[in-house]
């Protein structure tokens, strides 16, 4: 290529400054690991190559699929035997009584 282009002319093409940068980066690594470049830049540097090759429209940038949230899930009930609840009951009521008592040790302004 004999002439570098604008920035704005990708902007054009691509939609914004931070999806040109995202899209040099995943070509830069893949023309690392060994992939052959689309086009004969006319430089051995792997971003100046992965931008030509953005401009000539060798390589596109797509939108990821909408992120689907999943349906929540509906709580799991667990049965625990009478004696068990009570003692645990009174585990966390004597937990939260040290809780209690700690804030009372707080000086205050």
């Amino acid at each position: 290529m004999d002439k570098p282009f604008p920035i704005e002319d990708l902007v054009d093409r691509v939609g914004n400054r931070y999806a040109i940068v995202v899209a040099v980066a995943k070509r830069v690594r893949q023309l690392k690991q060994g992939a052959k470049p689309f086009i004969d830049a006319g430089s051995h540097t792997l971003s100046t190559i992965a931008l030509h090759e953005i401009s000539a429209g060798y390589v596109r940038i797509e939108e990821p699929p909408p992120h689907e949230t999943p349906e929540p899930a509906e709580p799991e009930v667990i049965e625990v035997p009478a004696g068990d609840a009570e003692r645990l009951t009174a585990v966390i009521q004597s937990l939260d009584d040290e809780d209690d008592d700690e804030e009372d040790d707080t000086p205050t302004a």
